[in-house]
């Protein structure tokens, strides 16, 4: 793919995604975190994920 392909793909349904992420409690608690160790790969869409975290994804880059 070139670049240009590249920086117009968007995440949306059935997109593979890598990413990191922390997850904390209102009070500041980490619950979960992959900052201190490789990235999460998922598919958005596939039902693993909380309706409301894959939602905040749907269109970034």
């Amino acid at each position: 793919m070139t670049d240009q392909v590249l920086a117009e793909q968007r995440i949306g349904q059935n997109t593979e995604v890598t990413l990191h992420f922390a997850l904390r409690l209102e009070n500041g608690d980490t619950v979960d975190s992959t900052f201190d160790k490789a990235p999460a790969t998922f598919k958005v869409g596939d039902g693993n994920l909380l309706p409301g975290f894959e939602a905040a994804l749907f269109g970034f880059k």
